[in-house]
């Protein structure tokens, strides 16, 4: 009952944007979750998957660049839209503060603004810096925000490699920050990390021990 959920949600909101209709499929993503038909971390799997299919429609040359685009563009307001719900139902405080971001050049930041409302949810307070942020300023906000941890995220091999001497900066910036990463770079090719790095969205909850 819940795949069927969540696929007829999936095939409502892919309809939508084949349609160019925007405000249709953030409609039919937020009733969803106001009627508690499908929970923020359930809707967020239901959206990056349909992100993943359309990346990998776009690389076959079966889908033009543009409506890739566009599609990612839908998804990102409809997890825009849901902050409010997610402020609505985040838990109760776990007094633990994490700072996500990119390193420079990795410019595909929606995974990781999914993964900052996953924390919120899970009782952290959760600041969201975005894209391509150099490590000196990451740095910088990390201190003033005093974080326990750091998540960062890329989207390609280069970019998994560009990660470790970021990492190697920051680490020695903050040597009591713990530092996860993740995004698609990880999926499939990850041997070359410690496993405990590694963050696995769907264990978020039970992270605030492992911080601070």
């Amino acid at each position: 009952m819940v795949n069927d959920i969540h696929g007829e949600l999936r095939a409502a909101i892919l309809a939508a944007t084949e349609t160019h209709d925007r405000s249709g499929a953030v409609a039919a993503a937020l009733s969803a979750v106001r009627k508690g038909s499908i929970s923020i971390p359930d809707l967020y799997v239901v959206l990056a998957e349909l992100l993943i299919d359309v990346g990998a429609s776009w690389q076959a040359g079966a889908t033009e660049v543009w409506r890739e685009h566009f599609t990612t563009a839908v998804v990102r307001t409809i997890v825009e839209a849901c902050h409010t719900v997610v402020a609505e139902q985040a838990a109760a405080s776990v007094g633990r503060t994490v700072v996500l971001a990119t390193p420079p050049d990795e410019y595909h930041d929606l995974g990781i603004r999914m993964v900052a409302d996953r924390f919120q949810l899970a009782g952290w307070t959760a600041h969201l810096l975005g894209a391509s942020v150099p490590a000196a300023e990451l740095v910088a906000a990390a201190r003033e925000l005093h974080a326990d941890a750091v998540v960062l995220s890329a989207s390609t091999h280069f970019h998994r490699i560009g990660l470790k001497p970021y990492i190697d900066q920051i680490a020695a910036a903050l040597p009591d920050v713990r530092i996860w990463v993740g995004g698609a770079a990880f999926a499939f090719e990850s041997q070359d990390w410690a496993s405990d790095m590694i963050l696995d969205p769907s264990t978020i909850a039970s992270l605030a021990g492992q911080a601070g």
